[in-house]
C-alpha cells in the first residue's frame, strides 16, 4: 500500500485504510495541518467509511490524503454555516404558517432541511473549535441571546430540537409550529452572530 499526503509519501504501520489515515493524520498534525480529503485508488472516501475507516487489508492500493491549514478550514466552515443558517431564517415563519394552515407536506420537507442546517451549525462550532484546540466557552455570547455562555446556547438549542422530535412523534404539529416560529426563529439570529464572531476569532 502506498500512502501519499499532499503528494509526499508517508509510512503506515498496517496496509489498511485505518492505518493510512492514522499515518496521514499524524504527519499532518506534525506540520500543523488537518486532513480534509481521502481517496483510495482515485475514489473519494466519505461518510461512514471516513468516520470509521476499515481495518481490512488494502495491500497494493494507493491512498491519497489532502490536508489544509486548520484555521482557514474552520474559518470558512463557520462562515458557511452562518450563511446557511441566515438563509433559513425566513423559512422558520413559513414552516410554522404551513403547519398551522394544514399544508403539512411542504412544511415538513422544509422543516427537515432546516433542522439539518441547525445540526450542521452546532457541529461546525463545537468540532471546529476542538480542531483548533480551543475552548468554545471562551467565545462571547451575543447580546439578548437568553444565555450566559456558549454551553447554555447549545443546551437551549438541544432542548428545542428534542421538543420538536417529541411533538413530531406525538403528531402534535401545533407544538412543532410554536417551537419553530417562536423559539428557533429568534434563536437563529443569535447563532448567526455567534458563528460569525467565532470565525473572526479563529
Amino acid at each position: 500500500m502506498r500512502v501519499l499526503l499532499d503528494g509526499n509519501e508517508v509510512q503506515a504501520r498496517e496496509p489498511t485504510l485505518a492505518g493510512a489515515i492514522d499515518a496521514g493524520r499524524a504527519a499532518a498534525e506534525a506540520a500543523g495541518r488537518a486532513i480534509i480529503e481521502v481517496a483510495v485508488d482515485g475514489q473519494p472516501v466519505v461518510g461512514d467509511r471516513l468516520e470509521q475507516p476499515s481495518s481490512d487489508s488494502i495491500d497494493g492500493a494507493e491512498v491519497r490524503l489532502t490536508s489544509t491549514d486548520p484555521v482557514s478550514l474552520v474559518t470558512t466552515t463557520l462562515l458557511d454555516a452562518a450563511e446557511a443558517l441566515e438563509s433559513t431564517r425566513a423559512q422558520h415563519a413559513a414552516i410554522a404558517e404551513g403547519l398551522q394552515a394544514g399544508e403539512t407536506g411542504p412544511a415538513l420537507e422544509q422543516l427537515s432541511s432546516t433542522l439539518q442546517v441547525w445540526q450542521a451549525a452546532q457541529d461546525v462550532l463545537t468540532r471546529g473549535w476542538m480542531l483548533l484546540g480551543r475552548d468554545p466557552s471562551e467565545l462571547k455570547v451575543p447580546a439578548n441571546a437568553g444565555a450566559d455562555s456558549v454551553e447554555q446556547m447549545v443546551e437551549r438549542l438541544a432542548v428545542e430540537l428534542r421538543e420538536i422530535k417529541r411533538a413530531l412523534g406525538d403528531q402534535d404539529l401545533a407544538a412543532v409550529a410554536d417551537v419553530v416560529g417562536y423559539e428557533l426563529e429568534p434563536m437563529a439570529e443569535h447563532w448567526v452572530t455567534l458563528l460569525r464572531d467565532a470565525a473572526g476569532r479563529a
